[in-house]
């Protein structure tokens, strides 16, 4: 008699767990240098130690002495999970064509205007006001060809974009290449302007001539293929590389740390940096020498990023942290303090005992790295909770309850690491019940909402896009100074 399939009464599956994105690494730290390494062929190498660096760049290389820098802090990189990666310059790299990284990414599907326009300059050329028109956001394809009109292709100019239709970072190059390729973009156009709301509004870029690559360029080449979050540099970059470097960075959730030993920088240099709102470019001043100055700037970034937001209460700020192997800048005065503090740069002054000294000009170091890592954490938990559901996310409440849990243990971990701390929530934007919104920020130092299901629009519905969600957290603050009041009764 035939035995017959048990599969006729039990039926077992096994689902095997789908992929998600790995946590994003924010104490991952790049050296970008123009030392040429020893090993043929070398591209980028990545260290947990000095001692790697030596065998590969020498052991009396700037790179070595920047890389013993990083690791003598304590804590460092390691402390936050990061590592040290080195990319060297390319000694003969290709002509490069001037290129413009959007701010921030945009949704081109609310560019609804019929009348757009970009006022831009192309390399020789003069400004004229480019017709673009209707944007077709029906793909990011279309969109992007909608972009590249009739007259944006005459005048020389190619748009690109990542990413997804409504959330595109998109790029401009001049089709040009070389020290001549050029792009200028005024905010002046008439019709409607189009360059605000991309996100490459009043940005002025230039190519770059065969030759030793910039860092720009060498960022643009590595930042796809490796992994790091912070950037220091084994010289001080010109003027305008920097501040070019600077409106790049600021797109790009990525953080430059600056040294110099010129006080003419901090009236100058810095203090372009600070009122063209790079924040993500942090200055330090060091007055003995400029590699003294990138000595400052190596242990400074190492000490600065060593956060674990995984952990509980490792949250800081670097004021008055040390910084080991820098002594106290014996240049500093009150005046010199004064100018920095003003500048947004942060320096290294004695106090009896030498510390790191912040103004907050250029807004304190803590809150852009960890405002950084919240949205960083926030895109990975989400685009986790979407991709690795072995069934759909419902578009109802539940789905939408399931997806703010996700982006719920984010903001719980940034309350235990001690970003986050229930307070009192002074600004007057609130979303969702008020008293909802005060409450929870009174209770647990954050709040999640969303809109309400019913409310979505069919476009927004048929897309499969969510409902809005709003979060809100309570910055736990630092202090960093106090006054004292004491009185005494004879």
């Amino acid at each position: 008699m035939a035995k017959l399939d048990i599969s006729n009464v039990i039926r077992v599956t096994l689902l095997s767990a789908l992929m998600g994105l790995a946590d994003v690494n924010t104490s991952a730290l790049a050296l970008i240098t123009d030392e040429v390494p020893i090993p043929a062929g070398y591209t980028h190498g990545v260290y947990l130690s000095p001692q790697g660096v030596a065998t590969d760049f020498g052991s009396s290389s700037d790179t070595y002495r920047l890389a013993n820098q990083v690791f003598a802090q304590t804590p460092n990189v390691l402390t936050g999970k990061g590592y040290l990666v080195i990319i060297p310059r390319e000694a003969a790299a290709a002509a490069q064509a001037a290129t413009i990284i959007a701010r921030f990414p945009v949704d081109l599907t609310k560019l609804s205007a019929t009348d757009y326009k970009i006022s831009l300059k192309i390399d020789a050329g003069s400004d004229a006001d480019l017709a673009i028109g209707a944007i077709d956001s029906t793909t990011l394809a279309s969109a992007v060809s909608s972009l590249n009109s009739t007259a944006v292709a005459a005048a020389g100019a190619t748009f690109s974009a990542v990413g997804t239709v409504a959330s595109a970072t998109l790029t401009l190059k001049s089709n040009t290449t070389g020290a001549t390729s050029a792009l200028v973009v005024a905010t002046t156009a008439t019709g409607t302007d189009i360059a605000t709301l991309i996100g490459m509004d009043s940005a002025s870029v230039t190519g770059a001539a065969a030759g030793i690559e910039r860092v720009k360029d060498a960022i643009l080449r590595t930042y796809q293929s490796v992994n790091y979050f912070g950037i220091i540099l084994n010289a001080m970059p010109a003027s305008g590389d920097l501040t070019e470097l600077g409106a790049m960075l600021q797109s790009m959730d990525k953080l430059l740390f600056v040294g110099s030993s010129s006080s003419a920088d901090i009236a100058g240099l810095f203090t372009t940096v600070l009122n063209s709102g790079y924040t993500h470019t942090r200055c330090l001043y060091y007055s003995v020498s400029a590699d003294k100055a990138l000595d400052f700037a190596a242990g400074y970034a190492s000490r600065a990023l060593s956060i674990d937001f995984s952990a509980s209460n490792t949250a800081h700020t670097m004021h008055l942290k040390d910084i080991a192997g820098v002594v106290a800048d014996p240049g500093m005065t009150q005046t010199l303090l004064t100018s920095t503090g003003a500048a947004g740069v942060d320096c290294y002054v004695d106090f009896g005992v030498p510390k790191v000294f912040t103004s907050g000009a250029n807004k304190y170091f803590d809150q852009i790295y960890s405002e950084l890592a919240f949205k960083l954490k926030l895109q990975i938990a989400g685009f986790n909770y979407l991709a690795q559901s072995n069934t759909k996310i419902p578009q109802t409440e539940q789905g939408m309850s399931g997806l703010k849990s996700a982006y719920r243990q984010v903001a719980t971990a940034f309350v235990n690491n001690g970003v986050f701390a229930p307070g009192v929530w002074l600004d007057p934007t609130t979303f969702g019940n008020p008293d909802d919104h005060i409450r929870n920020i009174k209770d647990y130092g954050y709040f999640i909402y969303s809109d309400p299901i019913a409310g979505q629009s069919a476009a927004d519905r048929a897309a499969r896009v969510s409902p809005k969600v709003y979060i809100a957290g309570k910055d736990s603050g630092a202090i960093h100074s106090t006054d004292v009041l004491v009185y005494v009764e004879a």
